[in-house]
């Protein structure tokens, strides 16, 4: 059975056909655009075009709204999943200050537990001299 695309199924072809030729916008550079998503709380899952050289290369800063419909639930979702993700980056900052702090502490107890077993060293070596002192005054 041949692979369908689902899309052909609950579109339109003059409809995806419009999209496939927006998506083919160029910037200032002339350029084709790259098609990118927001992700901001004010824009979430909105499409727009933007110039496809990075703003750090100079590029030239073309920007233009991909205008696209969405039904009122895909916004609640998109939004709800977008307070999700900033839920779960600040959860996660917090996962990784406490496995800093745990770390700092690992290595303060490293550098204690050396410190101890030098002094245990130096306390056994202390016991063996007293030992032998011990056993001289008994044979003398």
């Amino acid at each position: 059975m041949a692979y369908q695309n689902p899309i052909s199924k609950t579109a339109s072809s003059s409809s995806i056909e419009s999209v496939r030729n927006e998506e083919h916008t160029n910037c200032f550079c002339g350029r084709r655009a790259r098609l990118c998503t927001s992700w901001t709380l004010k824009n979430p899952g909105r499409r727009f075009f933007s110039c496809a050289t990075p703003k750090e290369s100079n590029g030239c800063h073309f920007f233009q709204w991909f205008e696209e419909e969405f039904c009122g639930r895909s916004l609640d979702v998109i939004t709800h999943l977008n307070h999700r993700r900033i839920y779960l980056e600040k959860k996660l900052k917090l996962v990784e200050e406490n496995l800093a702090k745990s770390i700092e502490k690992k290595i303060v107890l490293k550098a204690e537990r050396k410190v101890l077993i030098e002094g245990r060293m130096k306390l056994e070596a202390e016991k063996k001299k007293l030992k032998k002192a011990v056993e001289v005054v008994f044979v003398c």
